[in-house]
């Protein structure tokens, strides 16, 4: 099977840019039938790895087609984000342009906010998706106030937690539009939005060809209001994770949901809630500690730019485990450790305090896609710790 790579200079490879020379064949051609659509792979994705290593999503010709027509562009729009194309967020919002006959916008370079800048004012994009630590440095930019948001329409922010106040202030930005709240999935493509109506918490309802169910710990389907396990299922089933079976064992229950690694509940509209990861979730003293509630707490904060809880260890048994807060703060920022514990310490149930400390740090390691990689912020934490090089 020929292999053609993407911008690359070796004689040993065939280019991918060769396929866009003109043969002028093109009106000609005719797709050789490959197989059924339901079993053959169109593409494998890279998970985002952000609780372990990244894994090779399966995704078949068919599941392709179902997810293209998920996405709410319904008409002509300039798309632009900053996700590589093996990622889901980028690929698949490459693919929905094709549907709508909308323009792709891509770029090259890491995120940067003068880049975003340059998306909307210069190229006029109209739909933009980007994880919420990407809006929060957007928002805190010398130049946002006086930047021209007139053609950004559907401003789109997940990936990780996304708060309220975030999407106040930049809903206040935008003249012709607003933002909204979505989840999506490597295994399923995109899950849900608040297209039709935003409620404070709320990611949304499913989207179309999708289905999502919030079961127990045994699999048991539960009601609405009730707290549990979120699983997904598309139009077109996932067939599992390259040469990993253990691991699609794992994902897909005996119905074909996906489990997601989410917590969350069905409010009485159908909108869903999620709560947080279910590997983040830990305890402090028998007690459920969510490291997304307290980032929203810390968040708000004046003077913190980002904020990643983590669990660390009490004692060498892990008996127990310490919220502790790793801080990015803003440059010239007085803000001190007590500040934010106080603050903290004022806003939630007392199992929930900061006793591991806040530890200031300069960043907070991410996925290319701009979600914070959870273990590697604990094991940053943990050497800050050790060395005690930050009280």
């Amino acid at each position: 099977i020929p292999i053609y790579v993407f911008e690359s200079q070796r004689d040993d490879v065939k280019h991918a840019e060769d396929l866009l020379i003109p043969t002028g064949k093109e009106e000609q051609f005719m797709p050789t039938h490959l197989g059924d659509s339901h079993e053959l792979l169109s593409m494998i994705l890279c998970s985002s790895g952000t609780t372990g290593p990244p894994k090779g999503v399966c995704v078949t010709h068919a599941q392709t087609v179902s997810t293209i027509g998920c996405y709410p562009t319904a008409k002509p729009a300039t798309v632009f984000n900053f996700s590589p194309l093996y990622w889901g967020t980028g690929v698949y919002m490459l693919l929905s342009t094709f549907a709508s006959g909308s323009t792709r916008l891509i770029t090259r370079r890491l995120f940067s906010e003068e880049t975003f800048f340059e998306a909307v004012e210069k190229h006029r994009a109209n739909f933009v998706f980007m994880p919420p630590s990407y809006a929060s440095q957007v928002l805190r930019h010398e130049r946002t106030s006086q930047v021209d948001f007139f053609s950004l329409i559907m401003l789109a922010i997940g990936g990780s937690y996304v708060s309220e106040g975030l999407r106040d202030r930049f809903d206040r930005l935008l003249p012709n539009g607003r933002t909204y709240n979505t989840v999506g999935t490597s295994e399923v493509g995109w899950a849900t939005n608040d297209i039709a109506k935003r409620k404070p918490g709320s990611v949304g309802t499913p989207v179309v060809n999708v289905s999502v169910k919030i079961v127990d710990d045994d699999g048991n389907d539960l009601e609405v209001g009730e707290k549990g396990h979120v699983m997904l299922k598309g139009a077109e089933p996932f067939i599992g994770y390259y040469q990993n079976e253990e691991a699609t064992r794992a994902t897909i229950d005996g119905r074909g949901f996906v489990h997601t690694g989410d917590i969350g509940y069905f409010d009485e509209e159908g909108y869903l809630y999620l709560i947080d990861r279910e590997k983040d979730i830990f305890k402090y003293g028998g007690f459920h500690v969510s490291p997304s509630e307290l980032e929203g707490v810390v968040g708000q904060i004046e003077g913190v730019i980002e904020v990643c809880v983590v669990a660390v260890p009490a004692d060498e048994g892990r008996m127990t485990e310490l919220p502790t807060a790793a801080v990015v703060r803003a440059a010239g920022s007085p803000l001190t450790a007590e500040q934010v514990m106080k603050v903290v310490d004022g806003k939630v149930s007392d199992f929930k305090r900061l006793r591991g400390g806040v530890h200031f740090v300069e960043c907070l390691p991410k996925t290319q896609t701009g979600k914070n990689v959870r273990r590697k912020v604990l094991e940053m934490v943990l050497d800050l710790v050790k060395d005690k090089t930050v009280a």
